[in-house]
């Protein structure tokens, strides 16, 4: 895998492709990315002097804080300034754990990326409210409750062309895991997102399972090549096992001017 390229084509559509309920705002340093109030805003492309950078922060708040919105800015250890981690620290940025930027061909993937659940696993795409509402209580036995997830859930129920979509492990007719994946018109690049198994169920294949059941959605779009996580240490392990490369580091830079609580995307 031609790392160098890989991250070139990543960083164009940073830069220009934006997702379905996101609108791309480009200055001269930074690219935004301005959702929905039920969606995520942030930074998502940064290039400027070092000697810029106290300037591009002042300017970057002030802009959000215009708006009302918390926004996050996504650090990536090949963007510049180096370091911008540390002065974000600094100003106050709530800085989130180290997330492995991970990168796998969409091609010649193993048979068990591809095949059905194990006995007693299945996986359904959330295509209802009882499928949001499934998601949901995966999500709040990991991570603190978000209404703004329900809205996005609900309003990616109306998308046909399902670029966003959300699915949900069970075991019977228990919810057990669940993920996202997101697909950009004309991107090379699949987003795996928030891939979690419930602790009492891993070591079952249930998050392989999710993985192959948004790789096959994915499958269905011509324009992707490359499947992309933003993954923790908890996941890296099954995604290597799998064939995805580490290609560099991501942090999630939270800025919430009222005490809110962000929540950045990953694969837990």
């Amino acid at each position: 895998m031609d790392e160098t390229l890989i991250l070139r084509l990543f960083d164009d559509e940073r830069r220009r492709l934006n997702d379905s309920d996101i609108t791309l705002s480009s200055t001269r340093y930074v690219v935004r990315a301005l959702g929905t109030q039920e969606s995520w805003s942030g930074i998502v492309y940064y290039c400027f002097p070092a000697e810029e950078t106290e300037s591009i922060i002042d300017g970057e708040i002030a802009f959000f804080e215009n708006l009302g919105r918390e926004f996050e800015w996504k650090v990536y250890t090949h963007d510049q300034p180096q370091g911008l981690l540390a002065e974000l620290r600094r100003r106050g940025f709530k800085i989130g754990e180290e997330e492995a930027l991970m990168i796998r061909e969409l091609r010649e993937l193993p048979i068990s990326l591809t095949s059905p659940a194990a006995p007693g696993i299945t996986v359904a795409a959330v295509t209802n409210a009882q499928g949001v509402d499934d998601f949901l209580a995966v999500e709040a036995a990991l991570w603190p409750a978000s209404e703004k997830m329900r809205d996005w859930l609900l309003a990616r129920l109306k998308d046909p062309a399902q670029q966003e979509l959300a699915f949900v492990a069970y075991e019977g007719r228990i919810p057990i895991g669940c993920g996202r994946v997101s697909v950009r018109r004309e991107s090379r690049f699949a987003g795996l997102w928030g891939g979690a198994v419930l602790p009492a169920f891993r070591g079952k294949g249930v998050y392989r399972a999710l993985l192959a059941a948004r790789i096959n959605h994915v499958s269905k779009f011509d324009s992707v090549q490359y499947l992309r996580v933003d993954a923790l240490p908890t996941s890296r392990p099954i995604l290597e096992k799998y064939g995805f490369q580490r290609i560099g580091s991501t942090w999630p830079a939270e800025w919430a001017p009222r005490g809110g609580e962000g929540k950045s995307e990953k694969e837990e």
